[in-house]
């Protein structure tokens, strides 16, 4: 192979990967905007219930550190939405703090409040430090693991 085509062959490679390179940071813009709304979405589909949302926004794999101090598949979760044991009333809300990006991994961190419907806290307004893990594939953001902590927000510990 002559050397001047091997130069311009690999100016075309280079040349195609900027391009890939520009794509791929363009695809990350419109992901990091689009993760707030999924985490709205899993807050909204939580109170509604609405399992076929929830099946599209949380990974099959879904690992989540429960209340009960239970570590819960997706399905476990599932299984406490029909049972009524994950029940919120109106107003549940993730108030995020920070996010930070590792290729297609982000994790979010911040502040849950709700009042659950069932259990020894029912009716009462608690507040909750969340951890979520989520993984951006096929064009969207699904939630891979959890980890929230009910915490007293009067009490300061350091």
């Amino acid at each position: 192979m002559s050397r001047t085509l091997r130069l311009t062959l690999l100016l075309a490679l280079l040349a195609s990967c900027g391009i890939a390179s520009a794509q791929a940071q363009e695809l990350d813009a419109r992901a990091r905007q689009q993760l707030p709304q999924a985490a709205e979405a899993v807050g909204r589909a939580i109170v509604a219930r609405d399992l076929d949302a929830l099946s599209k926004l949380w990974s099959p794999k879904l690992l989540v550190n429960s209340p009960d101090n239970s570590v819960l598949t997706r399905d476990q979760v599932f299984g406490a939405i029909k049972a009524g044991m994950l029940d919120y009333e109106q107003g549940y809300a993730f108030r995020l703090e920070r996010a930070e990006f590792y290729g297609n991994v982000a994790v979010t961190m911040g502040e849950d409040t709700y009042t659950p419907t069932f259990g020894p806290e029912k009716g009462k307004l608690l507040h909750r430090r969340a951890t979520n893990i989520w993984q951006y594939s096929d064009g969207a953001w699904v939630l891979i693991a959890r980890q929230a902590t009910i915490y007293d927000p009067a009490v300061k510990h350091y």
